[in-house]
């Protein structure tokens, strides 16, 4: 297909999107592009023509990602250097963009941070372990369990002195997220471990309040 000189906004938005985020589902790029999902399925066919964008096409609901001509357009590396993502990786990137947009529902502004964003900050976070910036400019630690962690990982993760990045924190000496987050939210896609989450929360006096989300994909 000839290469189009100009996008549409639906399809520019969902570059955007997915140059933010990395990983997407059709409703997930629907809700952040404020258009339909018929207008999704419309714009994602254009771009993967193109050669823009890729994605996990066997799952339900499918993951969308950019390629790395797609990637050029942003000027930004693919994670992992390129190489394909584990579902793991993919499934956890948009378990995080659900919890986004359900939390931003009831705190405006609310935004995930990116992970180069956490380095400069003197952080090197685990699989799992995020932060946001809410409206008010304060900072949320969210650790995202939808893979059945322990829930001693809730005190570790907290408490943990991060190695940095010398690249980005030259100090030698990390940072520790209960040093700079103003709240501690855990997050998890199975009610069960809420309640095990709960209870090792209130027994070792954790300051965290522990959610649940729907979970996108069925065991």
């Amino acid at each position: 297909m000839k290469r189009f000189a100009r996008l549409s906004p639906a399809q520019n938005c969902i570059l955007e999107q997915l140059a933010r985020v990395q990983f997407a589902t059709r409703a997930q790029l629907a809700h952040g592009c404020d258009v339909s999902k018929e207008a999704i399925s419309s714009a994602t066919q254009v771009l993967y023509e193109l050669g823009l964008i890729d994605g996990s096409l066997l799952s339900k609901p499918k993951i969308f990602n950019l390629t790395l001509a797609g990637a050029r357009l942003f000027n930004i590396p693919l994670p992992a250097g390129g190489r394909h993502a584990s579902w793991s990786v993919m499934a956890h990137a948009c378990h995080l963009n659900e919890f986004e947009n359900i939390y931003a529902k009831s705190h405006p502004g609310f935004r995930m941070l990116s992970r180069l964003a956490l380095l400069k900050k003197g952080l090197n976070p685990a699989h799992g372990e995020h932060a946001a910036l809410g409206g008010d400019q304060k900072t949320w630690f969210v650790l995202l369990d939808d893979y059945l962690m322990g829930s001693d990982r809730i005190s570790r993760s907290w408490e943990r002195r991060h190695t940095p990045n010398v690249k980005y924190w030259p100090d030698p000496a990390g940072r520790i997220f209960n040093e700079l987050a103003h709240h501690y939210l855990v997050v998890t896609t199975d009610p069960n471990q809420a309640e095990r989450h709960n209870a090792w929360v209130e027994k070792h006096e954790i300051p965290a309040e522990v959610l649940t989300i729907p979970a996108l994909w069925k065991s």
